[in-house]
């Protein structure tokens, strides 16, 4: 079976990306077409890869400036699917924006595995509230994504199968795109966040992600410096500087890290703080594989990811106070339990369920 993979950006490591890694694992030989590419942000792994990026990629300094080029993904992507995929049984677009736009001739199917529609495109106000978009560029965003979303929807409608990776993101394609779809979380190596022997929990919390604002970091580092609290914050991003601003000191801001360096600060943190509305949030299973449970904002993704005083707790989100009061929150979790939640987000269920999509989408395909 000839399959080809296509990606929004690869601009940055993050979720998305670490679905990719998987699918790219599953099929090697598959080439990765994509739009921007910046070998710098990305695992030495990516570079072995066999990497097939548009002309925009071409421009100096288009991979750092990403979200300038908006207006002109979905030709992008039409054109990389048109001119460029060829010779190939089947086509996996792994999105948050823009890869599904892609259209092999020859009636090539594309199963879209969709992190979300585009969040900026349809108004989410988690992510918008978050950017803070000023006032006078919103009457041309409305004007020119009234145009972006009409084509996002013809994009959609050409799928042969789209795949959500949460309940939360099917009743948001749903509400977007009006298309039925199936959701297969993504997946996590829940082997190598447990510990191999039980390592007692030390007393600071811990937020992993990458600093941009919707992420709301920000609510994390407010709550545990007005509850005095210790905090380490692994990541980076444009949002750094602001962030390092309202921190107190207990606030430990540690830059990015490698995995090991990752899955150590998992097991050993008190709990992981999950201060944004997520789509899943793979952070969130990471540190219960590690046995930690997760203070989540109430929405999105966690709800399906984290029980309730069970392997975790929840927060409202436009409750500053709420959290805070959380912190100070004393409560006996059971390790094993936590980490027995997680198996059913393991790599093999993605695969096995991915696997089942695509033959019978090859199936359907090869019907007269």
């Amino acid at each position: 079976m000839r399959v080809a993979l296509v990606h929004d950006y690869l601009t940055q490591y993050g979720g998305a990306e670490r679905v990719l890694e998987v699918l790219h694992e599953r099929y090697p030989d598959a080439p990765v077409y994509t739009s921007l590419y910046d070998p710098d942000q990305l695992p030495d792994s990516f570079k072995s890869w066999d990497i097939r990026v548009s002309m925009l990629g071409s421009i100096p300094g288009s991979a750092r400036t990403h979200r300038l080029w908006a207006p002109l993904y979905p030709a992008i992507f039409g054109h990389v699917g048109f001119h460029a995929i060829k010779d190939v049984d089947i086509v996996i677009a792994d999105t948050s924006a823009w890869a599904h736009h892609t259209r092999p001739r020859h009636d090539i199917p594309v199963i879209c595995y969709c992190h979300s529609p585009a969040r900026f495109l349809y108004g989410d106000p988690n992510y918008l509230g978050a950017a803070r978009i000023p006032a006078p560029l919103r009457p041309a965003s409305s004007g020119l994504f009234t145009v972006l979303r009409w084509l996002d929807r013809r994009a959609a409608e050409r799928l042969a199968h789209v795949v959500a990776n949460s309940g939360a993101v099917r009743e948001r394609i749903w509400n977007d795109w009006g298309v039925n779809s199936t959701v297969i979380h993504p997946p996590v190596n829940i082997d190598r966040f447990r510990p191999a022997e039980p390592v007692d929990a030390e007393d600071w919390y811990l937020v992993v992600s990458r600093l941009v604002p919707h992420k709301w970091i920000d609510r994390a580092v407010r709550a545990c410096t007005t509850a005095n609290k210790r905090l380490k914050v692994i990541g980076s991003g444009r949002s750094k500087h602001a962030l390092r601003r309202i921190a107190g000191p207990t606030i430990e801001f540690l830059g990015e890290r490698s995995d090991a360096y990752v899955v150590d600060h998992m097991q050993r943190c008190r709990a992981l703080i999950l201060p944004g509305i997520e789509d899943l949030g793979m952070t969130s299973i990471e540190a219960q594989a590690a046995g930690r449970p997760v203070i989540a904002a109430r929405g999105g993704g966690a709800l399906e990811t984290v029980i309730e005083n069970v392997t975790g707790l929840f927060f409202d989100p436009r409750d500053d106070d709420e959290l805070v009061r959380l912190l100070h929150h004393e409560q006996t979790w059971d390790t094993e339990v936590i980490q027995q939640h997680t198996r059913q987000f393991g790599t093999n269920v993605f695969l096995e369920k991915m696997n089942t999509v695509v033959q019978d989408v090859l199936c359907e395909a090869a019907k007269p």
